[in-house]
């Protein structure tokens, strides 16, 4: 009997010695891993935050192609999560504060570990610095984890250096490559839409477009409405002066759609018009290239630009349809023809998307309305005329018949009309 006693006082020594060891263990973990990444800092922040970028890198989870990935209906931006499984583990992270182009703050649950990741992005010689930092505190449960499976902060160490090693041989592949195209002059088909109207830093555009196209999506999916062909963004005014922007993100639509004054979202037409069509296989980041591509040719061939038209960014493939940037399609419409007519009014000077300023001229011009022939009232907020990764959209017209008549110049005073302006944009 006495055996018994010793054995079981020493079982419970035992068990109160690994205890004692399990709780003093350090359990604070800081890991921080740097890597100069040569792309530009706006790109490399904008593919960090969007998650459905990170199973192309393998970030967190190190190019496992069993992993499996889940997404918030948001990826980009604030609030924006993701979850994954892995042999027979899972992880989480969302993100909880961002600075435009300089850090991002996610919090993240991994293996049972909750973590807070932060991410620095600095300009260097040759690309971008990029610091990742986790942070966190282990519970008596994790440590013992820790201690049975090892050592977490180098089994991080080694996830984040893989994940930063694969973010920069991947950019620098996919960005290199890159394909812009002048299709010529084609007659852009006309289409309903359901679209948000934006007024912001020209700067913003990027952020907004890439917040708020999941946002219409959500909308549009809700509420059971047919699309008809990829999303765009309908450009109405831009000002690099004053760095601001008006334009509306689009989803085109088989009906046309009604709303109410004031709702935060707009139903409208785009009548058939006269464009120059340029094609961008590649990157976003590539955009600037080719508009500067249509307006080389406008001005080579003595086209005449309508300053006062539609012009649109379409993206026929994107993110949804591959992961691989360098495979991306974006359309670009500038219109071409006779600018509208306009009442004359004091001296100004306007910039068009792009911020390439037009020749000042002695009114400020008001496009013509155009009046869909198929509609019998004009929906409140109706966008008719033009509206970067601020972010994108490509190859494909949006399908579907024309729904709308070709605009006309309204007849008014004459006066000088304001010369054609070049129209480069960052999406």
């Amino acid at each position: 009997m006495k055996i018994v006693k010793y054995v079981f006082l020493l079982l419970l020594l035992s068990a109160i010695a690994v205890v004692v060891f399990i709780a003093t263990q350090e359990g604070k973990y800081d890991i921080r891993k740097e890597r100069v990444i040569k792309v530009p800092k706006a790109v490399l922040y904008n593919y960090i935050n969007e998650y459905r970028n990170w199973e192309n890198t393998g970030i967190i989870t190190d190019t496992d192609s069993t992993a499996v990935y889940s997404y918030s209906d948001n990826t980009f931006g604030k609030d924006a999560s993701m979850t994954w499984k892995k042999d027979g583990t899972e992880g989480k992270i969302s993100t909880v504060k961002l600075v435009e182009n300089d850090s991002i703050l996610q919090k993240a649950t991994i293996d049972g570990l909750d973590s807070e990741l932060a991410w620095g992005f600095k300009d260097t010689i040759g690309g971008t610095k990029v610091t990742v930092r986790m942070q966190g505190q282990l519970s008596f449960k994790e440590k013992a984890y820790t201690i049975l499976h090892g050592n977490v902060n180098e089994k991080m160490k080694t996830a984040l250096d893989s994940g930063l090693k694969n973010l920069n041989a991947f950019l620098v592949d996919e960005l290199g490559k890159f394909n812009v195209e002048v299709k010529g002059l084609v007659t852009k088909t006309g289409v309903f839409y359901v679209g948000q109207p934006v007024k912001s830093k020209l700067s913003e555009l990027q952020k907004k477009s890439g917040e708020l196209f999941p946002k219409l999506m959500s909308f549009v999916k809700t509420n059971k409405i047919v699309t008809n062909g990829a999303p765009f963004i309908l450009y109405r005014k831009f000002s690099m002066q004053k760095d601001s922007a008006s334009y509306v993100i689009c989803i085109p639509i088989k009906e046309e759609m009604y709303t109410m004054p004031g709702s935060e979202y707009e139903g409208g037409t785009v009548a058939s018009f006269q464009a120059l069509k340029t094609t961008l296989k590649g990157d976003y980041s590539h955009l600037p290239k080719a508009w500067a591509a249509a307006q080389k040719h406008i001005q080579g061939k003595g086209l005449q630009e309508n300053t006062t038209g539609q012009y649109i960014e379409l993206y026929s493939k994107g993110l949804q349809q591959t992961k691989r940037p360098s495979e991306w399609v974006t359309d670009i419409y500038i219109p071409i023809g006779a600018p509208a007519i306009v009442k004359p009014a004091e001296t100004t000077t306007e910039t068009l998307p792009g911020g390439i300023p037009a020749q000042p001229s002695t009114g400020t011009p008001k496009p013509a309305v155009n009046k869909p022939a198929t509609s019998t009232q004009k929906p409140a907020g109706t966008g008719t005329t033009p509206s970067g990764t601020g972010t994108r959209p490509a190859a494909n017209k949006p399908a579907g018949t024309t729904s709308g008549t070709t605009a006309k110049p309204a007849t008014a005073k004459p006066q000088t009309t304001t010369a054609p302006a070049q129209k480069p944009a960052n999406p």
